[in-house]
């Protein structure tokens, strides 16, 4: 299996990884792609809670295309092996465009905002699933676990940047400025998708386009039921992530219920990903693969403990602290996801990442839903100290899913 640990003859860098020029080509295209989404996420966000003064709907509208991944996930992954990688990854940028062109064009009722976001928030487990597949193809061994952990960090650095930068735009422009930068990012990945990636076959063409949401629904309860190992993995990389993303969904009403100043809502998600990049460099790194599947389980642990400092109602800069410590624990993902990569077979792998995919943004999705409800009944500061605990809870009951024996399973 191409992502299968290898003995290699030194130990694996960075050049080695960057040395493969499609990789580069992904990169660049997550890249932007995130950015457009980040900016768009923000934007809509911010535009939601100033028009209602809602910390629900502000939250709800920061998730707004995660729950819609359930059905795109559940009915239609099984294209990321039918269709060609990258006619599939252009034609999703493409719309992705024209959806956050209308947003930024049009002044739309929040029901709108939400209806057209969760559309085309139903697609994006294709391109997840699609990139995701990709991935352990271009590099093989322990490339891939580093490759992850760059792109990862390249994508939590663009959420900081994202964030950040928008931050930064809405304190002096409009969310209409943000949402064209997006829609720009946007149409540029579909550029870098069709001029640098190779235009691979499909890794399953006798799939019938009419079976899809029958094969996807067959592959996501086979790899569920056949391989309790494969269905630890999943559940522990979803459940602790979509507490966390709750509280993440708050930091908006946060910011505005505190009384900090203009921008720190995006200041403060900004830190999040900061810590992201310090965990996965530090983990990816310094760190061998047996060790990194130790680590898993107490910085899993580790993950939710900072959000309970948030029953102190701490100011901008201590928040940002405790975010950046939490994001620095989320590197617990990493041998996980290798582990996951090694145990789903090869001709089932888009389907498998799209699985992987969307039942992260579905649990998202959820956890952004109960997390603003409590944020709404009892305040954002005690909803994101709840989630929390929830997410210590979660890792404790799923501790049998982060030992090293089941992440790095023995003939496989």
């Amino acid at each position: 299996m191409a992502a299968r640990n290898q003995t290699e003859p030194g130990p694996t860098t960075y050049g080695d990884v960057f040395a493969e020029p499609e990789f580069r080509i992904v990169l660049v295209g997550n890249l932007l792609m995130l950015l457009a989404e980040t900016l768009r996420t923000l934007a809509l966000s911010v535009l939601v809670f100033n028009a209602t003064n809602s910390a629900l709907l502000s939250a709800v509208t920061f998730g707004a295309g995660f729950i819609p991944q359930a059905i795109g996930g559940s009915t239609l992954t099984a294209l990321a092996d039918r269709l060609r990688p990258r006619r599939l990854l252009v034609a999703y940028d493409l719309l992705q465009t024209a959806v956050t062109g209308v947003l930024a064009a049009v002044w739309l009722p929040v029901w709108a905002v939400l209806v057209l976001v969760a559309v085309a928030g139903a697609l994006a487990p294709l391109r997840s699933a699609s990139t995701g597949a990709l991935l352990p193809e271009i590099l093989t061994g322990d490339r891939y676990v580093l490759g992850r952990s760059i792109v990862q960090t390249i994508s939590s650095t663009v959420q900081i940047a994202g964030y950040a930068v928008g931050g930064v735009l809405l304190a002096f422009l409009s969310p209409q400025v943000a949402l064209l930068l997006a829609a720009g990012s946007y149409l540029l990945a579909a550029a870098i998708w069709r001029l640098g990636l190779r235009d691979r076959a499909a890794r399953t063409p006798g799939l019938a386009l009419r079976t899809t949401a029958i094969e996807t629904w067959r592959t996501n309860i086979y790899l569920l039921r056949s391989d309790r190992r494969l269905r630890g993995l999943l559940l522990g990389l979803w459940l602790p992530i979509a507490a966390l993303a709750g509280a993440e969904a708050t930091l908006v009403a946060y910011a505005a219920r505190a009384g900090l100043p203009e921008g720190s809502a995006g200041y403060l998600l900004a830190a999040l990903p900061v810590g992201m990049v310090l965990g996965d460099v530090t983990i990816a790194r310094m760190f061998r693969p047996a060790m990194r599947a130790r680590l898993a389980l107490p910085l899993a642990l580790l993950a939710g403990t900072p959000l309970l400092a948030f029953a102190t109602h701490p100011g901008l800069a201590t928040a940002m602290v405790l975010l950046i410590a939490e994001g620095t624990c989320v590197a617990y993902s990493l041998p996980l996801q290798a582990a996951f990569a090694e145990l789903v077979p090869e001709h089932l792998r888009g389907r498998g990442f799209g699985l992987f995919s969307s039942g992260l943004m579905t649990a998202q999705g959820l956890g952004t839903a109960a997390v603003g409800a409590l944020a709404s009944a009892l305040g954002p500061a005690s909803a994101i100290t709840a989630a929390g605990g929830l997410t210590a809870t979660t890792v404790i009951l799923l501790r049998r899913s982060f030992t090293a024996a089941r992440l790095l399973p023995p003939g496989h």
